[in-house]
């Protein structure tokens, strides 16, 4: 949500439509357990590109009114922030995998990981 947020504000409507489609594949991985809350707000994202599709959706979803009427998507800033990342692991210049360490980790931990 954040993503497609930032990227319809700046412009930028290839990356949005690209963070839908990986939003989409992810929710259709669910099969049939697919939050209801995920797929409104899906619907709700992809109306300024495909308002006939988000109508239908909407509709499907069981609303009456339309959703041309409905707020914008909101997303929790503080549920953003990833707290790890990922480090590439070298021996003798080549690389020989990856470690996932909290970001605030000092060496030590990231030796010993």
């Amino acid at each position: 949500m954040k993503k497609v947020t930032e990227d319809i504000e700046s412009m930028a409507f290839n990356t949005a439509i690209s963070a839908l489609m990986v939003l989409s594949n992810h929710l259709q991985g669910l099969k049939d357990k697919v939050p209801r809350e995920a797929a409104e707000k899906l619907a709700l994202m992809v109306s300024p590109f495909a308002p006939h599709l988000g109508e239908e959706c909407w509709s499907l979803l069981g609303h009456e009114d339309s959703l041309a009427y409905e707020p914008w998507v909101e997303y929790d800033e503080a549920l953003c922030i990833d707290n790890t990342v990922t480090m590439g692991v070298q021996v003798n210049g080549k690389a020989r995998g990856q470690i996932e360490i909290v970001k605030d980790a000092d060496q030590e931990a990231a030796v010993a990981a």
